[in-house]
């Protein structure tokens, strides 16, 4: 027998992950992690119905507005996204007046990039061992260098998104730096917010005009390029900044016509009309309203609809189901679930088995590199943000009193 209790190999780590998947942290909002767990799992049900719609045709299931329109599960990471990162800066800039870039990219590029690189190194040495080597040569590069979404597929599926999000964790803190020596309050980036909110339907409806020659027409060619553009397609993003701002800032709204559950049915109503008006240039849109009056409502009413610990645990295995269940999804639809039992009579039963199961190995493979790759790193992150907050507290320290407070 192996005796653990004089192995060599520390299992402090193993522990680590493991306790913070079973105990969220303090301060941890359910509903918010019922929402992210709600968005990968309409992205994988999206990826694996149409894999199971290109080999075995369309079903019942496969038809259903949520499945058939999984990718609006990106739009909710987008809004989330925005939100919590949004959170962070905002609080930095009340509290400091300033915004430490150096510390931000810290703390985003370990959180994200020991998990993405280890899945582009993962997919480059199958490519390479399966003799597809030129296209890795191909398209690999852009994956390092977060462009998939302007140029090319790149390696690492869903590459897209991400590339959208580190360009959005690379200027938005930049553009925060800079604006903060004119900003006297926080809330005073609001307009600009709206503005630039806005503006992104508008360029949008600039380039179809400009294209197609028509707003109304509809042209699923250029859609694409517009889907995966960072600058055509950030408005949950934005939407998640304006509403981190208002969390922050603990601004409620003064009539009783804003309350969550009035800007919910509103923004359905909007998301009906701007689909039936133009859904190519507006869809965006009013996603990002709706998923954005979701996250209000979790902020401000607290329900309880998702306050079991499995909605914790799926949403923070969630980056690492994003990047793996794609490559899953063709050999569960041709290999595993052809397999079953009355697979080719009950269509929608062997689809909807499809969507559990690769949810669940998805699950399971982002619990191991959770534990092996995400946790190791984040624990360097901590010690590496302990010595660059003590740091700049001794430098502080160092300072005149008054330029201390400047700083303050």
């Amino acid at each position: 027998m192996w005796n653990f209790k004089h192995s060599p190999i520390d299992f402090a780590l193993f522990r680590g992950s493991v306790t913070e998947l079973l105990h969220p942290p303090a301060g941890q909002i359910p509903f918010l992690d019922g929402l992210r767990s709600i968005a990968i799992l309409l992205v994988v049900s999206g990826h694996l119905s149409g894999k199971f719609v290109d080999a075995h045709g369309p079903n019942l299931y496969s038809k259903l507005p949520f499945v058939a329109n999984g990718w609006i599960g990106v739009d909710l990471f987008f809004v989330l996204s925005g939100f919590f990162i949004g959170g962070q800066l905002w609080k930095e800039l009340r509290d400091r007046n300033s915004i430490d870039v150096g510390q931000f990219v810290i703390r985003r590029g370990l959180r994200i990039w020991p998990l993405y690189f280890f899945t582009f190194l993962c997919v480059l040495i199958f490519a390479l061992t399966f003799g597809h080597g030129a296209q890795a040569k191909q398209y690999g590069w852009s994956d390092l260098i977060f462009i998939t979404n302007f140029h090319n597929r790149g390696l690492v599926m869903g590459s897209w998104s991400l590339c959208t999000e580190e360009q959005f964790y690379i200027v938005t803190p930049l553009a925060l730096f800079f604006l903060a020596r004119h900003l006297r309050q926080v809330r005073n980036c609001r307009p600009w917010l709206w503005g630039l909110f806005f503006s992104v339907p508008l360029l949008r409806a600039a380039i179809w005009i400009h294209v197609t020659g028509h707003i109304f027409q509809h042209s699923p060619e250029l859609f694409a390029p517009l889907y995966y553009s960072s600058l055509t397609h950030c408005d949950g993003l934005i939407i998640g900044l304006i509403i981190a701002n208002l969390w922050v800032t603990r601004e409620k709204p003064a009539s009783r016509f804003a309350t969550p559950g009035v800007l919910i049915a509103l923004a359905v109503t909007l998301m009906f009309v701007l689909h039936q008006l133009q859904k190519e240039i507006f869809d965006f849109t009013a996603l990002a309203l709706f998923f954005g009056s979701l996250v209000w409502l979790g902020l401000q009413c607290r329900p309880a609809i998702f306050n079991s610990r499995i909605f914790y645990w799926v949403s923070r295995l969630s980056f690492g189901m994003y990047l793996n269940h794609e490559y899953m999804c063709p050999w569960m639809v041709n290999r595993l679930l052809p397999m079953l039992p009355y697979a080719v009579r009950f269509p929608v039963l062997t689809n909807l088995a499809g969507v559990i199961l690769i949810a669940m190995f998805s699950a399971s493979i982002a619990l191991a590199t959770f534990c092996c790759v995400e946790y190791p790193f984040l624990q360097i992150r901590k010690a590496v943000l302990r010595r660059h907050t003590a740091h700049h507290a001794s430098r502080e320290a160092d300072l005149p009193k008054s330029q201390v407070r400047e700083l303050a």
